[in-house]
Parts: structure tokens; C-alpha cells; sequence
């Protein structure tokens, strides 16, 4: 099984040969969407053996080539013939892409590819893991409101804490937007905070992510929790981990996080393809106006399928997912707000943003770029409280470590 992608590995040469026209694009088209879907990011087509292209073969260059930009990758041509090169220079796009002529142009690549970090392997059954890990503070947890009344269904306005975009850096619970109580009411649902950044999926029928992305400016937008947790802190570990096989879920991503941070309790935020998520969302907003005459626990006997909507089969397989959380090393061991954010029953709470079916970038220096990239620039689907068997692909994770 492949270790997670190095530098290297995520270097694809593809030689070409003949004609790349109308009738032949659509095998290069394949050839590419292979490459990228495997985890290329830098794709170096050797063009000696290409005797001409057409117009619809540079559009599927030019296609891929945006692609890949955006998620810090892009495609090279070695060694094209003059009478190859000239069409590219015709159509102008000699300078949008970039042309080797050497060996040595090539292994320049791998090597600026690779860059000084110094990154380690972790050794884990499960998974292939690589370690970037940097000297930094220990980080804080935050609790939000309280989720005491949330099996009797029975908030109130009194009990909505607002928060500063600026003060929630990673943060996952029960939110909505806007400015009064009165004009957001209605719109509470499952919420996840990344870099501030704050998704809600309202608990409503049919419904669609409110989100506020921040690319500039101060951050004084204010979200509105019935519940939940932030934390805040630099990530002391970056984790690139490929799956060894079909097998790997959020259950074992959590230990393998553990695997690298000796922290008692820990701040997870992970970018992955999705295999098949399961998960648990709130179908109606726990407002004491909103419950039924003589209705119980909402968790428990008929209350149940009529608040919670709950995943039966895997769902959302291969898109790409956002999550934030915390975890402890040692369930029976955590303390203060960590013990009253994790569930009795598991050792994290983590919640997901699920966006379109996208490539990312999985060099592990490049998180906190390709982070921000996705949150601010791909189009949510929705929210969920992921459960632990949810099943997970290739990606990368930032661990904060708050302590005890």
C-alpha cells in the first residue's frame, strides 16, 4: 500500500504520442482525470511523441490547468517538437503554461516541490501517516452556552450566547445568523467554525448552508449559539494520511491523532474524501415554542425520528469534507469543558462540512493554505454531527493541543 504522497509521488509524467484532436481528447481527458483523482498535483505531459493539437485537445489542457491551479498544482510540457510548440505560441499558451526541455527541468520541480520541512513517518496499522510537527503554546477550549436543555427541547432567548467571528477561531454546535432573536429564530441548525469561518445547516425541511466567509477585514460578525465548544491555537502537528485500506474511519483517524500528539485532550481539523459519511442532524430548532404538549426526551422512544434525523447508509461518498472537533486521549480522564463536550459514549465530538466532489491539494506544508482555500472558496452542502464509523479517504489533518 502507497504511503501518504510525497513531493515526489504527487508528480505524474504522462507520455503522449500522435495526434491529440476531437477524436483522441477524450483519451487524454481520461488519462488526466485519472491522474488527478489519484492525488497529482503537478502533471509533466511528454510531448515528444505528439505530432500535432487541435484545438479541443488545448481545451482540455486549459481545463485541467485551472483545475489544478486551484489546488496549488498545474500541468508542464516536455520536450515538444518546434511545430508542437508553435501551436501552443499561436494560441497564446506558452503563457499559461510552463515548458521543459530537460531532465534536469523536471527533477527542478520535484525538488522546489519538496521544500525544506523536515517530516517524519508515523507508524500506524491502519493508515500511512506523515508528521510535520512544529514547537508551539498549548492551545484553549471554550465552552458555548450549555446543552442541558437540549433533550427537553426547551430553549429560550435567554439562552443564545453571541460570539465574535474573531473569538471562534474552530468552533462546532448549535448557531445561526443574524441580528435579533426575532429575525433569527428559525434558522438555528448545525454549525461548524473553521478560521472563523462559520457554516450552519438550519433545521428546517428543505434546506440549504447559511455561511460568512472572511477573506479581509475585521472579523466582528457576531454568531448566536444555543451550544457548542471553541478552541483556539497554532497546530503544533500537521498529519498527511492515506488509508491502508477500505476500513478507515473517523473513529481511527481520532487514535491516529493520538498516535502523534501525547496532548490529554486535543483540537482536530481534517480535510478528506469522503468514502461514505454517517452522521446526526437536529430536524427541528430546540425552542421550547417548538416542542409538543407533553413531549419528552427528543433523543429517546417516539420524540426520536421525529427530531433527528439520523444516517442509515453511508452518504456524500467522495465529496469533500471539512471537520473540526475535539478529542481525548482518555475518555474516563477528561475534565472541566472537555468532559461536558464529549459524548459519555465516545472520545470526540467532531463536526463537517461536506462541499462538491474536488481535488485537493495533500502536500502537508500546504494546509493552512489549501484550508483556506476550500472554506472560502467552494460551495457548502451541508452540515452534520459526524458519527465515528464514518469512513474516510486520503487527507490531511492539523491537531492544536490544548492539554489537560
Amino acid at each position: 500500500m502507497n504511503d501518504p504522497l510525497s513531493p515526489a509521488q504527487t508528480i505524474e509524467k504522462l507520455p503522449l504520442t500522435g495526434r491529440i484532436d476531437s477524436i483522441t481528447c477524450r483519451e487524454i481527458e481520461v488519462l488526466f482525470r485519472n491522474a488527478v483523482m489519484a492525488g497529482k498535483r503537478l502533471i509533466v505531459a511528454d510531448m515528444a511523441g505528439v505530432s500535432y493539437v487541435s484545438s479541443a485537445g488545448l481545451r482540455v489542457f486549459l481545463s485541467f490547468q485551472k483545475e489544478l491551479k486551484k489546488a496549488g498544482g498545474e500541468i508542464c510540457f516536455f520536450a515538444c517538437t518546434s511545430a508542437v510548440y508553435s501551436i501552443f505560441e499561436i494560441s497564446g499558451f506558452t503563457k499559461i503554461f510552463r515548458f521543459l526541455s530537460s531532465e534536469n527541468d523536471v527533477t527542478g520541480l520535484v525538488a522546489s516541490s519538496a521544500g525544506e520541512a523536515e517530516i517524519k513517518d508515523v507508524p500506524y496499522d491502519r493508515a500511512a501517516l506523515r508528521v510535520l510537527t512544529r514547537d508551539t503554546p498549548p492551545g484553549s477550549l471554550t465552552l458555548i452556552g450549555s446543552e442541558e436543555k437540549l433533550p427537553s427541547a426547551s430553549y429560550g432567548e435567554e439562552d443564545v450566547v453571541s460570539v465574535r467571528a474573531a473569538d471562534a477561531r474552530f468552533a462546532a454546535g448549535f448557531a445561526a445568523l443574524g441580528h435579533s432573536f426575532e429575525d433569527y429564530k428559525g434558522y438555528f441548525g448545525e454549525t461548524i467554525v473553521i478560521n472563523g469561518n462559520i457554516f450552519v445547516y438550519p433545521a428546517l425541511r428543505r434546506s440549504a448552508v447559511d455561511f460568512i466567509v472572511h477573506t479581509e477585514g475585521e472579523m466582528e460578525t457576531a454568531y448566536h449559539f444555543l451550544h457548542g465548544f471553541s478552541f483556539a491555537g497554532d497546530f503544533a502537528h500537521i498529519v498527511s494520511f492515506e488509508p491502508r485500506d477500505n476500513l478507515f474511519t473517523l473513529d481511527a483517524l481520532v487514535e491516529s491523532a493520538h498516535l502523534v500528539s501525547s496532548s490529554p485532550v486535543i483540537g482536530i481539523t481534517a480535510i478528506f474524501e469522503s468514502k461514505g459519511l454517517f452522521g446526526m442532524r437536529l430536524k427541528k430548532i430546540p425552542l421550547a415554542e417548538n416542542r409538543g404538549p407533553g413531549e419528552g426526551d427528543i433523543f429517546s422512544g417516539e420524540s426520536f425520528p421525529e427530531w433527528i434525523d439520523y444516517s442509515i447508509e453511508a452518504e456524500d461518498i467522495y465529496n469533500l469534507v471539512v471537520i473540526t472537533g475535539i478529542s481525548a486521549r482518555q475518555r474516563n480522564r477528561a475534565t472541566g469543558h472537555a468532559d461536558r463536550i464529549i459524548p459519555r459514549e465516545g472520545r470526540c465530538h467532531m463536526h463537517g462540512v461536506v462541499f462538491d466532489k474536488k481535488p485537493f491539494n495533500r502536500m502537508i506544508d500546504n494546509f493552512p493554505n489549501e484550508l483556506r482555500r476550500v472554506v472560502t472558496g467552494m460551495e457548502p452542502q451541508r452540515v452534520i454531527h459526524l458519527l465515528g464509523r464514518s469512513n474516510i479517504g486520503p487527507g490531511l489533518m492539523g491537531i492544536v493541543e490544548i492539554g489537560g
